[in-house]
């Protein structure tokens, strides 16, 4: 017996030594900061603030009568009822997370916490870091969220977590009387490392605008669900992404519809058939195919045009997406051939993931092989049918109208300093030229579709889509139910832009150049005030003498849009300057530099006189010179900018 008290003092057992720990000395994990969400700004989207929790050991808990009491009216409940809630073999247990200062108050009240901080054996307060959004519910689907320990469950959160979440340390903590932590020290092999901070390409002013804009539609519109995107199109960067549903709680929507959620995208795709086919040597832009006054029977079936009236018989492909003839474009899509549109469909990236990289992004849908595509088939594909896209999928073909003819990656992630963009020919120069013509008369001329996605200062290239959806009972297109969208971008600015909004089951008046036409013109305003985007303005004024003005065919042919260097807010507190400066009792020429020539002339009335314009973009010399006399009969020069 004495030997082997001898051998447990002086030489030690190892098993009693262990268990000896374990009563002082366990494990503990310490968690990472996790990384802040910022938009392209800088601005915070989702940062970690200071919170504290409640927790406890419940093998002391159990053996405290006082203590069960205590924590068991400071939770709200009975003491029976927290006794068989707490496992005896069990050394923690977290009792309340992320709790108020008005809970810590309530502990305080019922005697679980002292002033000094000191707590009943057994408990302590733990701080930890919980995830605040300092915006709200902006962008709530394409940030996401995470769960109580901070982890991502939706959106960026989820999609970029590895990245967000850091790297934790394993610690030894010694614990004290009481069994909380206290001293501990970090093994020297593990050290934590923060979680990176994301730059998201969104711009958070855009992105409550945009938002806004299409809470007032849905509003307007009684639809169901809407989406709105704003894409650069050189760079793929989505500026703003916004999505409501009736069904939901507005904003609130978990999911990002723009890749989850697929559609038959109707005329929007006209355009792009257009632009495939001209880009393949299939037709040219003035080609006239014959649009059967109306009516188009094809495998015993009848394609009709949207408006019963609309009866046309052999038109030119600019008008085919003027006046958006689906019978037309059923026509150049049996042209163009299942082959070669099947191919064509497949290069603009769809029936594939864009690259976006977001959570449950879909491919979309689109026949297999050309040869199981059936001549009604091809058809309806050539307005939209029989497909199904998605939004992401859709505004990127559409950028690539609008950037020259090149397919490019969407991103919600900032593209970094110098970055190499991937951008993959698609269109040819003729290719872009001619659709975007098309594309702008759907918006200038009169019998077009689009004119209520206009903006003043801007030439609008863009398309109207109403397309039919199928209904889940009958399994068969709905006659009451459509999805309205308008796809364009505004034409020679310098930064390239492009808008996708589109609306789900509207009521009332449901066409897309009704409903999404007049909120893509609204996101458009906001977006180039946004980004200072200067206007671009069309050589269309009456002259007495000299060159005459391009028209707007000849100038987008030549891609001679004229850019003004400051906004038109500017120019036209600038013009009314100018107006002030004309005494109708003694008129002198007031000063015109840096104005248009249309502004010019507008500042000049009600004189009208007689007006030579050389160049072109904003006045650069004026002829008289500022401070000469008006008459009705003088001659003015305007020398612009070549």
């Amino acid at each position: 017996m004495l030997c082997r008290s001898l051998k447990l003092q002086i030489i030690g057992e190892t098993k009693l030594e262990n268990l000896g720990k374990k009563q002082f000395q366990s494990k503990i994990m310490i968690k990472p900061r996790r990384g802040l969400i910022v938009d392209r700004t800088g601005e915070a989207l989702a940062i970690n603030l200071e919170t504290s929790s409640l927790a406890g050991n419940p093998s002391k808990i159990l053996k405290s009568r006082s203590t069960l009491h205590l924590l068991a009216h400071a939770l709200g409940t009975s003491p029976q009822v927290l006794k068989k809630k707490l496992d005896a073999k069990r050394a923690f247990i977290w009792f309340e997370r992320h709790v108020s200062e008005d809970r810590i108050n309530r502990f305080r009240k019922a005697g679980i916490l002292q002033a000094n901080g000191d707590m009943p054996e057994g408990l302590w307060i733990v701080k930890e870091m919980k995830r605040v959004y300092p915006h709200g519910e902006m962008a709530q689907s394409l940030i996401g969220s995470v769960n109580v320990d901070t982890e991502g469950l939706e959106g960026v959160e989820l999609w970029l977590n590895k990245k967000l979440a850091g790297k934790g340390a394993s610690f030894d903590a010694f614990k004290d009387a009481l069994g909380r932590p206290a001293l501990y020290q970090m093994n020297a092999q593990t050290k934590t490392q923060d979680g990176e901070n994301i730059d998201l390409s969104i711009d958070a002013s855009l992105q409550y605008s945009v938002e806004e804009s299409l809470q007032d539609a849905m509003i307007k519109t009684r639809a169901q669900s809407g989406t709105v995107m704003v894409m650069d199109s050189k760079t793929g960067e989505i500026l703003a992404l916004a999505q409501a549903s009736s069904a939901g709680t507005g904003r609130g929507v978990k999911k990002v519809m723009a890749v989850t959620d697929g559609y038959e995208p109707g005329s929007t795709m006209k355009p792009l058939m257009l632009a495939s086919a001209i880009n393949k040597g299939v037709v040219k832009l003035s080609d006239q195919l014959f649009g059967h006054y109306g009516k188009f029977v094809i495998q015993k079936r009848t394609i009709s045009e949207a408006e019963a009236h609309e009866k046309f018989g052999y038109i030119t492909l600019k008008k085919m997406v003027t006046v958006s003839s689906n019978v037309v474009a059923a026509e150049l899509a049996l042209k163009f051939g299942a082959e070669r549109y099947l191919a064509s469909l497949k290069e603009m990236g769809f029936g594939a993931k864009t690259g976006s990289q977001l959570p449950g992004e879909i491919s979309g849908w689109m026949p297999g092989t050309a040869k199981n595509i059936k001549p009604l088939t091809l058809a309806t594909m050539g307005f939209g049918q029989s497909i199904m896209v998605t939004p992401m999928q859709m505004i990127r073909a559409y950028a690539a109208l609008s950037n020259g003819g090149f397919l490019v990656e969407p991103t919600l992630l900032k593209r970094k300093e110098n970055e190499k963009i991937n951008e993959v020919p698609l269109f040819k120069q003729g290719a872009v030229r001619d659709a975007t013509e098309a594309l702008v008369n759907v918006t200038e001329d009169e019998k077009g579709t689009g004119k209520k996605a206009r903006l003043e200062g801007y030439l609008i290239a863009g398309k109207t889509g109403t397309a039919q959806t199928v209904d889940p009972h009958t399994k068969r297109y709905s006659t009451s139910r459509y999805i309205a969208s308008f796809i364009g971008y505004p034409v020679g600015v310098k930064q390239p832009i492009t808008i996708l909004a589109l609306l789900d089951h509207p009521k009332g008046i449901y066409y897309g150049g009704e409903t999404a036409a007049p909120l893509f013109s609204q996101v458009l305003k906001q977006t180039v005030s946004r980004f200072s985007i200067p206007t671009t303005e069309k050589m269309e004024i009456p002259l007495v003498q000299g060159t005459p003005a391009p028209s707007k065919k000849e100038a987008l042919i030549a891609n001679e849009s004229i850019q003004i260097a400051q906004s038109s807010a500017e120019v036209s507190a600038q013009s009314v300057e100018s107006s002030k400066e004309v005494n109708l009792d003694h008129p002198v020429m007031p000063s015109l530099i840096g104005l248009t020539p249309q502004e010019a002339i507008r500042s000049l009335k009600p004189f009208l006189p007689q007006v030579q314009i050389h160049g072109f973009g904003l006045i650069k010399h004026q002829s008289p010179e500022s401070g000469s006399v008006l008459s009705p009969h003088l001659r003015v020069t305007f020398f612009l900018e070549e």
